[in-house]
């Protein structure tokens, strides 16, 4: 499996996202993920055969970005990791009050 840096990226004028300090409304922070992957996408960031795609783990809920081939729909790098997603259900299975 590859792997895709920043430095593998272009400049591409992407839309501003919230810094992690002040605290964003899920909704509006979507948004902003959504604007963000569809500029990348439009621009051909990731190269012609692959687009970026991003979703809620059903179980963490947090969000999943993807970098995927478009034809094959086999992921060539995903953010947070399968292996952290699945730490991450784990615990919350054997820790469901937290």
């Amino acid at each position: 499996m590859g792997q895709v840096t920043a430095a593998a990226f272009p400049a591409a004028a992407l839309p501003e996202l919230p810094s992690k300090t002040a605290p964003q409304e899920p909704r509006a922070h979507a948004q902003a993920i959504a604007s963000a992957v569809q500029v990348i996408n439009n621009a051909g960031i990731v190269g012609g055969n692959r687009e970026v795609t991003f979703s809620t783990d059903s179980t963490t809920k947090q969000l999943v970005i993807s970098v995927v081939d478009k034809q094959s729909k086999e992921v060539i790098v995903q953010w947070p990791s399968a292996y952290a997603l699945e730490m991450a259900q784990d615990y919350q299975k054997e820790h469901p009050d937290k």
